[in-house]
């Protein structure tokens, strides 16, 4: 029982640092209808300058996750500077920015790879490596750690998007892009905002993960699958969906690995198995859009 519950404590860590990253896809997503695969990118560089931050320049965590976060915020909006605004103003098709955006995907891979090097780098925990134990739930403090940190994000991005009047415009960007413009939304400050908060969820899913994974320069093009993934599995158009398919991917993912008689490389094509069966069976994922519903 107590091998049992540490697995589901485990899962639900993996979970939530995937529900992050399909956040971050979703931030973009809903806005402007881009799919961003450099979100895995993104986390990756995070990674990095959490290694730079906390390993090599022994900065406070709190303190470097703040510097790494607000970095990752100005990347983000640089991008769509560079690689969105221009295509869509010239109202290039719609797989034109989806393309730019794979261009720097390699673009960030390359600059790390080039620059610190291919080798695995640690990054430290926040509460160091030990465990917690409450009752016969037991799991380390950064798996407790990655929980607590991802249900505070969404809380705070379901509040902004209910009960905000920014998170309004927001929607109603989402839902008609035009007809937002005609209601005085400026189009291009809520793509910018959202890029800057996809880069900055993205990351926050990049700090995370590290202590359990290091810091590699081809950590990025997983997480972008399993984000991926579970954006699909939840629903394209809910913030709640994208927490729900990170933990259904999750256990699957780890039962699978866990339970099943097969050998734990091929656990590595659960998320392209679900994600397959997702997209033949149920394209809306489990919790459809709210404009969607009746």
């Amino acid at each position: 029982m107590n091998d049992f519950l540490e697995l589901v404590v485990s899962s639900t860590a993996s979970g939530c640092v995937y529900a992050l990253v399909a956040l971050s896809y979703l931030l973009i997503t809903r806005p402007t209808g881009i799919i961003n695969f450099a979100v895995g990118e993104w986390s990756m560089l995070a990674a990095f300058g959490g290694f730079l931050a906390l390993s090599r320049f022994e900065v406070p965590y709190a303190v470097g996750m703040v510097i790494v976060l607000v970095a990752m915020f100005a990347v983000g909006w640089a991008t769509e500077r560079v690689a969105v605004r221009g295509l869509v103003e010239r109202g290039a098709p719609a797989l034109a920015p989806i393309l730019a955006l794979l261009g720097m995907l390699v673009v960030f891979r390359e600059l790390v790879s080039l620059s610190i090097g291919p080798d695995p780098q640690p990054v430290p925990p926040a509460f160091g490596f030990g465990r917690l134990e409450l009752g016969l739930v037991a799991g380390s403090y950064q798996s407790f750690f990655i929980i607590v940190v991802t249900l505070s994000v969404f809380a705070a991005v379901w509040y902004f998007f209910e009960r905000t009047l920014a998170g309004k415009s927001f929607e109603a960007v989402a839902i008609d892009r035009r007809a937002a413009a005609l209601m005085g939304i400026n189009l291009r400050r809520v793509t910018s905002v959202a890029f800057a908060a996809s880069a900055t969820v993205a990351a926050l899913a990049g700090l995370l993960v590290a202590p359990n994974v290091s810091a590699h320069y081809l950590m990025g093009l997983p997480l972008a699958i399993q984000g991926f993934t579970a954006l699909v599995i939840g629903g394209v158009g809910r913030v709640e969906g994208a927490l729900l398919g990170g933990l259904i991917l999750a256990f699957t993912e780890q039962f699978t690995v866990r339970y099943a008689p097969v050998a734990p490389g091929l656990a590595m094509g659960v998320p392209l198995v679900l994600l397959i069966f997702f997209l033949l069976l149920r394209p809306t994922g489990l919790l459809r859009a709210r404009e969607a519903r009746a």
